[in-house]
């Protein structure tokens, strides 16, 4: 027999079994010469060899003692009946929970160098078989074992496959240690005439010795990697930018040792993995052996599990060793968790950090313009659409990100409803956060028994939702060496609460995002903004437009391109001041952080408010909704209606924000006219990628009445793009019924479009 060379190696996990493999060599030479009926059978040894390992830690060892070579000699004397050699094997072991031994081979027939000639193995069963000798021209190994009477009998085995050992190819099984006991078997040939003179050999006949250094018969695994698979909402894998649902690939190690340690191709087929009861398909490439253990990488498809797992829970990981017998488990080894996060409407900047490298779908929908009352509800002028608000745009893609990378998430507001006709003040529809125009109530009616009493107003917009690159540069914090910022003295009769800081921006579209304390509604009179320290009409940013929600301020403003150079700073020196009641004393920035409306990566446009004769128009999509008239083509003021088109990729009252309706005086009050038409307030248009129009003429007759439009999506910073509309044709299952009337705040949501484990 010759055996391979190997090193010597330990096993660090005490309840983990050692599995030892020893090779011999059987070579069978049948010489048949004309006057040679003299010759008999001979045998030759090689070297004999005493092969073991000890393991340190478990104090285990395990030794065979065997002849490197057999090689059996067949003259013409032994044709015709079973020629028997003893295999001559000890085994010895100290483990105390016992050793089992296996015998096996790549391939059961013996065959000439050439491959030409060979002599098949003689029970190709699966079951050992009661026989003391074997057919013509065929080989066997033959195991001596006791029976029930304790008399000896002769047993014909199969020869198992190497990754398939099972108890019919067990030559011994001990329940504690042993020494130098001889394995009683024997190599067995029958050869006839008819038989091709020449040598014939075997496949390296593989003896297994499975030690069991514990006595429980399922053990741990060492590891499981990726071992996170996250799900959507009805517990369905996550599915890629191509549409594919993602099975999930994992790494799996477990603690069981094999002496040798080349990877042979079948390897893999000794073991089964399951994972919730599902199988795990092995990769044969992905088998390796080391000193620790053995580790391959199976797929499973989780979609396939009735039921379907959910987020939250967690199931095991399994490993049979088909040729061993032994079982390897890991309890709640995979962790099934929401393959998505959302983010609702809050009024203040939010941030998200991606936790791995990898593909995301990103989607962003946003806010709807304010909600129709329950007197505008009761109130019908034409058709059900006078008072409806707009809704928010929907916008998905597919985007790259590292992990750490992090962005900054503004999810629309909904914008504020408009007060109904009545005795009510001149006040403003506030539009939603991120960029919502302002609604307006309606001047005073003429011919009115009371002379306070107002038409109807129109709501305010609604904002879009956005993801845009983070912005970590806070420009009033105490460590920024560039924090000039001042405030006002107690007793200064400066609308301005501050003065500073000035920050150097090229030309664009920016929103400037102030956090405030001590600062009520009441006390914001909004704005101012400009640059190089010069307040003068040309140095003025333009489309200014300030919003405040809770303790955060907007402040949107373009640079244009054609305004002056600055002459007085070398860089731009801009400067937004919030404009503060002089008699508050405590106001306080706490932040100040600019960003660039360029650089937003995918925006849902928000929804116009609606008025008396039109709903608002919705949110976009790449192009924002038209106002939704809600009255005849007949009606005599027809033309004195102003329904604005909604906002594209390339126009729309200003970059971020949707335009607001005009101020309107207090004391402005209806004319009369032929048709006793009242003028009406006017709705905030949606913010968007370009926000959306509202009409700016006088409360006249000239504009009775006037609808506004929706902002527009963008999905130019994303693959795979899609922006939809509420009223485009498509599918308005994302627009659930109850916000056709109540109006809806945006949202955000991010989902795994790749994930570690995740593949195809």
């Amino acid at each position: 027999m010759m055996i391979k060379k190997f090193a010597k190696n330990f096993l660090g996990k005490k309840s983990s079994p050692f599995i030892f493999f020893f090779g011999s060599l059987l070579v069978f030479t049948f010489i048949f010469l004309a006057h040679s009926s003299g010759y008999a059978e001979t045998v030759d040894h090689g070297a004999f060899k005493n092969n073991g390992v000890f393991n340190g830690i478990n104090g285990s060892h395990l030794a065979i003692n065997y002849f490197e070579s057999t090689t059996i000699n067949l003259g013409a004397t032994d044709l015709g009946h079973t020629v028997k050699v003893d295999a001559d094997i000890l085994a010895m072991s100290t483990a105390r929970n016992g050793m089992k031994i296996y015998i096996s081979s790549s391939e059961k027939s013996l065959k000439t160098a050439d491959g030409v000639n060979e002599i098949p193995y003689d029970n190709l069963g699966n079951t050992q078989v009661l026989k003391s000798d074997n057919s013509p021209n065929t080989w066997a190994i033959f195991l001596t074992k006791e029976n029930a009477l304790g008399q000896n009998e002769e047993y014909q085995i199969p020869l198992c496959d190497n990754d398939n050992l099972t108890n019919e190819c067990l030559l011994e099984e001990f329940d504690a240690s042993v020494t130098m006991h001889p394995i009683d078997l024997k190599y067995g040939v029958n050869a006839t005439s008819s038989l091709t003179p020449g040598t014939y050999s075997s496949k390296p006949l593989l003896l297994t010795g499975v030690i069991s250094t514990s006595p429980t018969t399922e053990k741990p695994i060492t590891s499981v990697s990726p071992s996170v698979v996250p799900l959507d909402a009805s517990g369905h894998t996550v599915r890629n930018e191509a549409g594919q649902k993602l099975k999930h690939r994992m790494k799996i190690e477990v603690p069981i040792m094999e002496r040798d340690m080349e990877v042979k191709p079948n390897d893999y087929k000794k073991f089964k993995a399951t994972a919730g009861g599902l199988d795990c398909i092995i990769d044969p490439t992905s088998l390796v052996k080391t000193t620790a253990g053995i580790s391959f990488d199976c797929t499973v498809d989780f979609d396939t599990a009735t039921p379907l797992f959910q987020a939250g829970q967690k199931t095991e990981v399994v490993v049979e060793t088909i040729p061993y017998g032994y079982t390897f488990s890991k309890q709640n080894a995979i962790q099934f968790v929401n393959s998505w996060v959302d983010y609702g409407y809050t009024g203040a900047p939010q941030e998200f950090t991606f936790p791995v490298t990898g593909k995301y779908k990103l989607e962003v929908m946003g806010a709807s313009g304010g909600p129709r009352t329950p007197v505008q509800r009761a109130f019908n002028w034409w058709y059900d659409k006078d008072f409806n608000p707009g809704l928010g745009g929907y916008s998905s893609g597919y985007k790259d990100f590292n992990a750490g990378d992090r962005v900054a998430l503004f999810v629309g507001g909904r914008g504020e409803a408009s007060l109904d006709e009545g005795v009510n003040p001149n006040i403003i529809h506030k539009g939603g956060f991120n960029g919502g125009g302002n609604g307006r109530v309606g001047p005073l009616a003429y011919g009115n028994a009371n002379p306070n009493w107002r038409n109807w107003g129109g709501a305010g917009g609604g904002g879009a939702s956005d993801i845009r690159l983070v912005s970590d540069e806070n420009y009033v914090s105490p460590t920024n060496p560039g924090n000039k910022l001042r405030y006002r003295t107690p007793g200064d009769s400066n609308h301005a609460l501050n003065e500073g800081p000035w920050i150097p921006l090229d030309h664009g579209s920016y929103q400037a995002v102030f956090e405030v304390e001590n600062l009520p509604d009441s006390d914001f009179d909004g704005a101012a903004a400009y640059y190089d320290l010069n307040s003068s009409v040309d140095k003025r940013f333009r489309n200014v437009y300030s919003q405040k929600h809770g303790n955060f301020i907007s402040v949107y403003f373009t640079y244009d391109v054609n305004q002056p150079a600055p002459t007085l700073m070398p860089n731009t020196a801009a400067e937004v001041r919030l404009l503060v009641k002089t008699t508050n004393t405590t106001a306080k920035i706490k932040s100040l952080k600019f960003y660039k409306l360029s650089d937003r990566i995918i925006v849902g446009g928000g929804g116009a408010g609606g008025t008396l004769i039109a709903g608002g128009g919705h949110g976009g999509g790449l192009t924002g909704g038209k106002a939704n008239y809600s009255g005849s083509t007949t009606e005599p003021y027809y033309g004195a209606f102003i329904l604005p088109e909604g906002a594209t990729q390339v126009s729309g009252a200003s970059y971020g924000f949707g335009a607001s309706a005009p101020v309107l005086d207090d004391n402005t009050r209806s004319l009369a006219n032929p048709y006793n038409n009242q003028i009406q307030g006017r709705p905030g248009a949606g913010g968007g990628w370009a926000g959306g129009f509202v009409a700016q003429t006088p409360y006249d007759l000239s504009t009775v009445a006037s609808g506004a439009s929706g902002g527009s999506g963008y999905i130019g910073g994303v693959t795979s793009g899609i922006s939809r509309r509420f009223d485009d044709g498509g599918d308005t299952s994302l627009w659930p019924a109850a916000t056709y009337v109540a109006g809806h705040d945006g949202y955000i949501r991010i989902s795994y479009a790749t994930y570690p484990g995740g593949t195809p």
